[in-house]
């Protein structure tokens, strides 16, 4: 009888990408990643179902590679999907313009990503120690990866709020994933963040355009 535990395990592997194992919890993940950020691009309400299979897959293979923040951002995603989901369901039709933010707020918001990351890596870090049967071994890329939560949990903020600069934070959140994850051997979810840097860059020129259009039919 197959074990239906065996899907969620880096173990079971089902092809090789330059003889790196690719395993079906990283395959799946990485597809419907793509699937979800391209949607997102394009304002398209599946974004938000691809978004909870994704956070579900990534949730327990970032656990088995020792990414607890990473981890952890899986259930924000999660949540935030489902949250996503509902009000686009409820607003479908509705325009909001994209705007951007006052210099004070842009101010803030790099305040709360830097000692987000120093609170996120310092709780991080004690999660073997305050729950040792569960975390049996120690966080890699400590405040690297506790910047890469904070990071995509405010960009993904201002990307529901359709401000301009969640693309910006994106690009320097999707830089250093793609760094991270090819240090710990998981070319998919590399490959997957690199698609992801491109599709920002992306975001970033096409929100660009899109708000001077809107900022200058008000001048």
């Amino acid at each position: 009888m197959f074990d239906l535990s065996l899907i969620f395990s880096k173990e079971l592997q089902i092809f090789s990408v330059f003889g790196n194992p690719i395993s079906l919890i990283e395959l799946l993940g990485t597809s419907t990643g793509l699937l979800c950020v391209y949607l997102a691009s394009r304002n398209h309400i599946l974004t938000w179902p691809f978004g909870i299979l994704t956070s579900i897959c990534f949730f327990f293979l970032f656990f088995q590679i020792q990414l607890y923040s990473d981890m952890l951002l899986q259930i924000y995603f999660f949540g935030s999907s489902v949250y996503g989901w509902i009000v686009w369901r409820k607003k479908t039709g509705v325009y909001v313009k994209i705007q951007s933010l006052s210099k004070t707020n842009q101010l803030i918001v790099l305040l709360v990503i830097f000692f987000g990351t120093y609170i996120l890596g310092a709780i991080t870090s004690r999660l073997p120690i305050w729950l040792p049967n569960i975390f049996t071994k120690p966080p890699e890329f400590l405040y690297w990866d506790a910047f890469t939560t904070v990071g995509s949990i405010v960009a993904n903020f201002l990307l529901a709020q359709r401000k301009l600069e969640s693309w910006f934070i994106w690009v320097f959140v999707d830089v250093v994933c793609i760094t991270i994850y090819s240090l710990k051997e998981i070319p998919f979810v590399t490959l997957e963040y690199i698609v992801f840097l491109l599709i920002a860059f992306y975001g970033c020129h096409h929100w660009y355009q899109e708000y001077k259009l809107n900022h200058h039919s008000f001048e």
